[in-house]
C-alpha cells in the first residue's frame, strides 16, 4: 500500500462508525485490488476527502 493508505492513522479512521470511517474503508477495499496507478488516484482521493472533512470541522487531515 501507499504511504497514506498504510498508515496507522488511516487504520484508526477506518474503525470509526462515521461517514468518514465508511469512506476510508471503501477506499482501503478498492486499494486492495488496485494497480499502482489506481493506488495513486485512491490515495489522492483519500487525501482530498480528509482535507474536506477537516475544512467542515470533522478533524485533522494530516
Amino acid at each position: 500500500m501507499t504511504r497514506l493508505l498504510g498508515s496507522a492513522r488511516i487504520e484508526t479512521l477506518a474503525k470509526e462508525e462515521s461517514v468518514r470511517g465508511v469512506l476510508v474503508r471503501m477506499v482501503m477495499e478498492e486499494a486492495e485490488r488496485a494497480d499502482s496507478e489506481e493506488l495513486m488516484l485512491l490515495e489522492n482521493t483519500l487525501q482530498l476527502l480528509l482535507t474536506r472533512f477537516q475544512s467542515l470541522g470533522g478533524g485533522d487531515a494530516s
